[in-house]
């Protein structure tokens, strides 16, 4: 492994410590400048997939198997807040992870093909750790444990589902670890959890009601003709969780531990903005169609669909993390974790508008997940470190709701990386991740008047693929 900055082997060296006064000041100054970094709007934080588990790049090679083997940069206090105790001195380790993801959704009624249109986005982290004394650490850190964005062409014909989606929190947790005896450690802290949303859609005219009472689809009016832009949107908003976790050394080779997120519930106080969709369509008697709805439906006097306030909530999942790690050679450590997610506390995100006559309910029923990681760490020489892993994780949505907001399927994974510490004060660690998943049946659209059906995924018409690469860099300071 690489070169310790002091006393690693022995918890209880404290002589190499640098004196506390010196080196908080330079953690807590490179710590400012990163949170000033981290205040950027919430939107260009989003990263695709709803899980974001690349919290660090020594981590994200290991497949993220980590929570009983800690990276020793910080990473711990997400992964496993017990872990920071191992840690010497002052630790201080920023990055970030870039997250590339493509696909598309394949007609089968049609056959034409639409494409995800995502650009790549950055996840950054961030971590401060302190060791006070041989038994007791403390730490800070700031990361992104969830995040969505799914960006589609407002002509493709999902987005009346949604073509411009994004959700994501950004995590803010003080963290203490205890060490109780030489081999069992403890560590939590509180979450605060600022969270934003945002949800660009169509409407579809064909399934408005004209002024006469007759839905606008009797009068001729196609299926899926936009005649207004919907933007939903809150920002800024808090919640607050907890992370905890413990860590036992069996033998001085094995080591067990697990770690718990409890959920977080966030409320938003957002703005509904509506902009018409001229439409061009004209009526049998001659009535233009734009005109009439601009009088009723977008006039401030009588209109619904004018801008106003709106509010939602969403609940952002529990994580339960149990995990186990072997030393194989003196050179060689495996590590394992498995992972369950309660998707299931997002059932349905409620949406009440000022005008309660467009209130509703964005139906989700997601299930549970339950993911298997499998990392292993070479040592190829003192200051040089190989890294490699696999994931497996079931997929959150049910077939009921895969639409492009979230067209996910069960995953597979596949992680590599490097980690070089060329002096005992700084290191570097960079990693490679391929997302993988078999394409999945899917809907865009949503019941049409006077249809009836089971279940909405006898909608699900055409085919979504869906692939991501992701590169995850992050320096680690060691004072």
């Amino acid at each position: 492994m690489p070169s310790p900055t002091c006393g690693a082997s022995d918890p209880s060296a404290t002589a190499c410590v640098p004196p506390p006064g010196r080196a908080t000041r330079a953690g807590l100054g490179l710590l400012f400048a990163l949170l000033i970094w981290l205040a950027a709007p919430a939107a260009s934080v989003q990263a695709q997939g709803f899980g974001v588990f690349e919290q660090g790049a020594c981590a994200m090679a290991r497949a993220g198997a980590t929570v009983a083997h800690g990276c020793g940069d910080g990473s711990s206090i997400y992964f496993n807040p017990a872990n920071i105790v191992d840690n010497d001195g002052l630790v201080f380790s920023a990055g970030a992870t870039m997250v590339a993801a493509q696909g598309d959704y394949t007609s089968g009624l049609t056959g034409e093909v639409s494409d995800l249109q995502n650009s790549p986005i950055l996840v950054p982290h961030a971590y401060l750790t302190y060791k006070v004394n041989p038994s007791l650490a403390t730490g800070l850190g700031i990361y992104v444990p969830y995040g969505l964005s799914t960006e589609w062409k407002p002509t493709f014909d999902g987005a009346f589902e949604g073509y411009d989606s994004g959700v994501q929190a950004i995590y803010i947790q003080p963290t203490i670890s205890y060490r109780i005896n030489e081999r069992l450690r403890v560590g939590g802290g509180p979450i605060v959890a600022l969270a934003g949303v945002e949800l660009n859609q169509r409407q579809d005219l064909s399934r408005q009601e004209a002024p006469t009472g007759t839905p606008f689809a009797q009068l001729g009016v196609p299926h899926h003709t936009a005649f207004v832009d919907v933007k939903l949107e809150g920002h800024n908003q808090i919640g607050f969780g907890a992370n905890v976790g413990a860590s036992f050394d069996a033998t001085d080779r094995l080591s067990l531990a697990a770690r718990f997120t409890t959920p977080i519930k966030v409320t938003f106080d957002g703005d509904a903005t509506f902009n018409q969709v001229p439409t061009g369509i004209i009526l049998p008697d001659g009535t233009g169609i734009d005109a009439v709805l601009a009088q009723t439906q977008f006039s401030e006097g009588t209109g619904t669909l004018i801008d106003q306030g709106i509010e939602t909530e969403i609940t952002f999942p529990a994580q339960l993390v149990l995990g186990v790690s072997f030393d194989a050679t003196t050179d060689l450590s495996v590590m394992a974790d498995y992972q369950w997610t309660s998707w299931s506390d997002l059932g349905a995100i409620p949406l009440d508008f000022d005008k309660d006559a467009l209130d509703t309910e964005r139906e989700l029923n997601y299930d549970n997940t339950h993911g298997v990681r499998l990392g292993a760490q070479y040592d190829l020489l003192d200051n040089f470190e190989a890294r490699a892993g696999f994931i497996f994780n079931t997929a959150a949505a049910p077939a009921a709701t895969v639409t492009p907001l979230l067209p996910e399927n069960d995953r597979t994974h596949y992680t590599i990386g490097l980690g070089y510490r060329p002096v005992n004060a700084f290191e570097v660690n960079a990693a490679y991740q391929y997302l993988g998943q078999a394409d999945r049946a899917g809907r865009v659209r949503d019941v049409r008047p006077g249809e009836s059906v089971n279940s909405l995924s006898e909608l699900n018409e055409g085919l979504y693929s869906f692939d991501a690469h992701l590169v995850g860099l992050t320096l680690t300071v060691h004072l």
